[in-house]
């Protein structure tokens, strides 16, 4: 049953403001994109639906191009509006232009409505709504749309955003109704989280009709099997979205039936279901894991970040609804792990999946020409971090549920908190109260799930610490001035895979560290067992082992350790990973090394190739060409380790050595489905010292090559190696797209020409 107790209710984004640190970090470089990007663009595809002059403005690429050349018009821009108006929320910051811009882009929109008649709105025609049409998942789009209005009212206090769309709400509501009994048809294709979206439009209007509407779209068969304990599997982000409209409905009407869902939910996907990685992320190659089914599957697309960012809503509306700490450990590691780790550092570029096998590079995408679902969902993310943060109960309690470096005004009671902490650099949290005038209340400390002794001081003196559910619970008289140090001593350990004791990430804090760089053994560390331990007991002694380093590695490396064999392995954060580095998440704990080439010098290496995807706006990730030298072919992953260029045949691939090498052989391998086909390669191999002047090194292009690998040997010094795949006969009808798994080539640097 559903507890009963006073409202938690979390402390608005305006009143929070991030400080400093990492997420401080994070929420800059979102700020600088969503500036990068513009509103004329972003209202391209209304304006053209509407019949309304675009300005000169070219629309954004990928799926956000009006149709028939873009896929989904309407939700990138959707997620945009959410984005500025909870960027332009923190008043801390008083950024002006994001502030101008959701007016504006509000404004602009309701000009398209009342050119498509006053309540319609959307970027596609209102025809593609009917229920044996439904093109370009019209609804999941909607959901957006309505969304990034309810954000602009919510957050920028917009009146005519919700003047929009409530009638826009009204439009809903007659389409659903007419559609009858083919709702439940309607429901068959993805159609986003419409109930969440009706259900916050409710929130703000408290009309009975969009609560109704909004428990319309909640789908009983699906809520029904994981209120009684059941479970279900479909496309990860399609349920997901499902789940968190009734968790919204619950924590809104207090209703035990969705509640109940939500929490079976997720008992099955984060509790005992293991369906989540050590970094919080959740699906493989969009879809949903089996129970406790994850071992071998962090190099196959898995974490989509729309499903990262949707997990945190179910548990962040759970926690809202029972002060359960669990629900906020697990939003911990998402936001330190999936969520920041899904911004690139540097460009501000989002990922799409989020890799964490041997030899990984993030695939991140640019937010001009990659405009898809996760691109979405990560503009809005660095803008949202202070949500998470702080919540009250009544007017006496508040709770520190992030431990994220900020400053924080809390109505009631009437104070202002300031939290300075650097989690993994220091285990060490210092909270400062500012208040008018002393007060009773009490304030809830959360006890992270990795921290076994908390300690905590006020005013420089211990106090006995009693957490009970996850919380401490501090209740005084409570004055101006007062310092809380709370520290929570942190170990580096290893997380293994729910199905497999030997194959384990390692976590520090909140934090998962990751090799750095690329290894030729892969994602293996030797490790002897020592007599009698356990599984649990080697990984213990394993992370043990680790040793921390100083500040500021050239690599961002914080910790290293060296296995039984002697390998090295580097362990810097995950979400300091950027955009082409080489990295490897999960580590294989084994006793007995495999055999690997050895030699093998273009691991990790730069690759240049004839036609690479246009920067940003790779499908999937086995079009980038660093799968040519990532060390991982012929198995069962291969079809998501391979180079599967743009382009037909003739490709050519060139890897840069980084300088003069003795190289001795080249090997090539095709990937698995093509070896299984006996598909017939020709090819040629060339060398060069300066990328310019080339000699042949191999030539193959005149015969027909069928092999499971591709073996040239000749003794040659040089610092390029150009692998270039020809047409078999000549005809473009003969032409096809090569799918390449691994280039090696072996040899050792050359110290002295």
């Amino acid at each position: 049953m559903k507890p009963k107790q006073a409202p938690i209710t979390p402390v608005p984004i305006r009143d929070v403001q991030i400080q400093g640190g990492i997420f401080k970090d994070s929420m800059e470089v979102g700020r600088k994109v969503l500036h990068s990007l513009d509103i004329d663009r972003m209202l391209y595809a209304f304006r053209f639906q509407a019949g309304l002059p675009t300005l000169g403005a070219k629309p954004y690429e990928s799926w956000a191009t009006p149709e028939p050349y873009g896929a989904f018009p309407g939700f990138y821009e959707s997620h945009y509006l959410s984005a500025i108006s909870k960027m332009s929320a923190n008043t801390y910051d008083d950024d002006k232009v994001l502030r101008t811009r959701v007016h504006t882009m509000v404004h602009e929109l309701g000009k398209c409505q009342r050119a498509m008649g006053g309540r319609y709105l959307f970027a596609s025609p209102e025809a593609e709504f009917e229920p044996n049409r439904l093109d370009g998942v019209v609804w999941y789009r909607m959901h957006k749309l309505i969304e990034g209005l309810v954000a602009a009212r919510v957050h920028a206090g917009s009146a005519q955003a919700l003047q929009i769309v409530v009638a826009l709400v009204d439009w809903i509501e007659e389409r659903t109704t007419r559609y009858g009994a083919d709702l439940e048809k309607v429901k068959k294709v993805e159609y986003g989280g419409m109930a969440e979206a009706l259900a916050n439009v409710y929130a703000i209007t408290k009309n009975p009709r969009h609560l109704a509407l909004a428990q319309r779209w909640l789908e009983p068969p699906i809520l029904d099997k994981f209120a009684s304990g059941g479970d279900y599997m479909e496309h990860a982000n399609t349920l997901i979205v499902k789940i968190v409209g009734a968790a919204r409905v619950a924590e809104l009407t207090g209703s035990t039936y969705e509640h109940n869902a939500a929490l079976g939910f997720w008992d099955k996907v984060v509790t005992s279901g293991g369906r989540t990685y050590a970094t919080g992320g959740l699906s493989v190659h969009e879809g949903m894991p089996p129970q406790k089914r994850l071992a071998g599957t962090q190099s196959r697309m898995p974490q989509e970040t729309c499903v990262s960012y949707n997990l945190i809503k179910i548990g962040h509306s759970l926690a809202t609804q029972t002060g359960d700490a669990r629900f906020h450990d697990h939003i911990e590691r998402t936001l330190f792990n999936a969520i920041l780790g899904s911004q690139d550092p540097r460009t501000g570029w989002k990922t799409y999946y989020q890799p964490l096998g041997a030899n990984s590079v993030k695939d991140f995408r640019s937010n001009e020409r990659g405009c898809y679902c996760c691109n979405g969902t990560g503009l809005e993310n660095p803008g949202q971090y202070g949500q998470f943060i702080y919540s009250t109960q009544g007017d006496d309690t508040v709770y520190i549920n992030q431990y994220i470096e900020s400053a924080a005004n809390i109505s009631k009671p009437n104070i202002r908190l300031y939290q300075w902490t650097q989690l993994v650099t220091s285990d060490t949290v210092k909270i400062v109260i500012s208040a008018m005038r002393p007060q009773v209340y009490t304030i809830k400390l959360r006890v992270p799930k990795w921290c076994a002794k908390p300690e905590v001081l006020i005013n420089g003196k211990p106090v006995p610490v009693a957490s009970a559910n996850g919380w401490i619970t501090l209740r005084r008289m409570w004055s101006r001035g007062d310092v809380i140090a709370l520290r929570l001593p942190m170990q580096l350990r290893m997380e293994a895979m729910p199905d497999n004791d030997q194959q384990a990430a390692f976590v520090y804090g909140p934090q998962v560290l990751v090799a750095a760089g690329a290894h030729k053994r892969l994602s293996e560390v030797v490790l002897y067992p020592a007599p009698g331990e356990s599984a649990a007991g080697r990984l213990f002694r394993l992370a043990a082992r680790a040793k921390r380093l100083p500040k500021n590695q050239p690599d961002g490396a914080i910790f290293t350790l060296t296995d039984d064999i002697g390998r090295i392995v580097r362990l810097k954060p995950y979400a300091a990973v950027g955009g082409g580095e080489f990295f490897t998440g999960y580590i294989d704990v084994v006793q007995n090394p495999s055999r690997f080439p050895d030699g093998n010098v273009a691991i990790g290496k730069r690759v240049i190739v004839a036609d690479p995807a246009p920067p940003g706006v790779n499908v999937e990730c086995f079009l980038r060409a660093d799968k040519l030298v990532d060390g991982c072919f012929g198995d069962k992953d291969d079809w998501y380790t391979k180079w599967f260029p743009n382009g037909l045949e003739p490709q050519w691939a060139t890897i840069d050595l980084g300088s003069l090498h003795a190289i001795t052989k080249t090997v090539w391998v095709p990937a698995k489905e093509d070896i299984d086909a006996k598909k017939a390669y020709r090819y040629r191999i060339d060398v060069s010292d300066d990328n310019k002047t080339w000699r042949d090194y191999a030539d193959r292009s005149a015969v027909d090559n069928i092999g499971a690998e591709y073996v040239d040997e000749r003794a040659e010094r040089a610092r390029y190696v150009r692998l270039t795949l020809t047409a078999r006969k000549g005809g473009t009808e003969n032409l096809d797209r090569p799918k390449v798994a691994e280039v090696m080539i072996f040899g050792k640097p050359v110290t002295k020409r």
